[in-house]
């Protein structure tokens, strides 16, 4: 039945679309904090799970050719650890916690964008790989943003633009396929999900093929502030939430 819960999936996964084709940052961030408002935590992570290998799937087609396969080994190994403990964390704490822990990470992201400085850059390695895979699968797995953790790790070794998205949806869609395995196993893929995904789906790639025409046309630095703020401001409503 396609009522205002639905047309508010497909609103909010065409603006996610958009905002990740245009920007590279997850559009997750966006369609998530307001999705919580009327989807339970325990449904929304794994609707957006299901709905972020769309996405990064469409834009690893684009850069696949530009992915540093050998960088993926320590990023692959490091995640699955993290995706039993992010499993463990979706099932076993309590969705106001979980809203909270968005909150929280939303706005350190935004003070991460703003602060981060890259004095130079330094060698891939397995250790600090894998703890970015661990840490992506972990946080991808428990409350569906993924990006942060290995975004930091691609800054710190100095990929290029194109190795970087190539790189990141590469491992994107398959840390996020294999969450979703583990969470369809712990029957966390319920036929709600199923039935908000069947509009979230169409609505995430028309969203992401929208961006690519525009994307040379818009401002790039008044979007991210314009966008930065919008993060900023949907953490502080998830903070606000989970208290109440």
């Amino acid at each position: 039945m396609f009522d205002s819960p639905h047309t508010l999936v497909f609103l909010l996964w065409l603006i996610g679309g958009f905002v990740s084709g245009v920007s590279g940052i997850g559009g997750a961030m966006v369609a998530v904090p307001a999705a919580a408002v009327f989807i339970p935590m325990q449904e929304l992570v794994p609707l957006a799970c299901l709905l972020n290998v769309i996405m990064d799937g469409s834009i690893a087609a684009m850069h696949f050719r530009h992915c540093r396969w050998s960088a993926l080994k320590p990023l692959l190994v490091g995640s699955v650890p993290g995706a039993f403990a992010g499993l463990y964390i979706l099932t076993f704490v309590s969705s106001s916690i979980l809203q909270g822990a968005v909150g929280a990470l939303l706005i350190y992201y935004v003070y991460w964008q703003l602060t981060f400085k890259v004095e130079k850059t330094h060698p891939e390695s397995w250790s600090r790989g894998s703890a970015a895979g661990f840490g992506a699968s972990l946080l991808g797995t428990a409350i569906s943003f993924d990006g942060p953790p290995i975004g930091a790790y691609g800054l710190y070794v100095g990929w290029q633009p194109r190795v970087f998205l190539g790189t990141l949806g590469v491992f994107f869609v398959i840390r996020a396929t294999f969450t979703c395995v583990l969470q369809a196993g712990a029957g966390l893929i319920t036929p709600a999900v199923i039935d908000y995904a069947i509009y979230g789906a169409p609505a995430t790639l028309i969203g992401t093929l929208l961006s690519f025409p525009v994307t040379k046309h818009i401002n790039q630095d008044l979007f991210r502030k314009v966008l930065m703020t919008v993060i900023a401001l949907a953490g502080v409503v998830c903070l606000f939430r989970s208290f109440l």
